[in-house]
Order: C-alpha cells, then structure tokens, then sequence
C-alpha cells in the first residue's frame, strides 16, 4: 500500500520536508489516539518532552538562552 504524501525521490526542498514530517506526525499522533488508550494531555506532555530534548541537544542557532525563559517565567509569578 502506497501512502498518499510518498514520493519515490523524496521531498526534496524544506518546505517538501518539513509537509513531509508534519504529515507523518499527524499519522502518527492519530494512530495513536485510535489503537492506544492515551488522550491528548497525554500526547501533547510528550510532545513537550520532545521539544524541550530537541531544544537543549543545541542543532540549531538561536537568540537567546534557555535558562532566560526560567527568568521571564519567574518575572510572570511575581507579577501575579
């Protein structure tokens, strides 16, 4: 059976890529809601997980420093 987003060269540009894994995401968080006993809270903690491992494993290039996000974060709670 041939899924409907495969391509025999594969996605070739970042936009191709990125469509490619963003469907394979959603097959994925979809199969798991149907054939598991997991709700969305649950999925959705893992997915954080996930996005906090990426974040800190340091593949990518950004502006600003994980540890200032605890800052903002302590900021807001003494606002409140």
């Amino acid at each position: 059976m041939k899924d409907k987003n495969w391509n025999p060269d594969g996605p070739s540009g970042l936009d191709e890529q990125t469509d490619a894994f963003r469907f394979a995401l959603d097959d994925l968080v979809g199969r798991y809601l149907s054939e598991f006993d997991l709700n969305t809270f649950v999925i959705m903690g893992a997915l954080q997980e996930k996005i906090i491992e990426l974040a800190t494993a340091g593949n990518f290039e950004s502006s600003f420093d994980l540890d200032d996000l605890d800052s903002l974060d302590d900021e807001e709670e003494e606002e409140e």
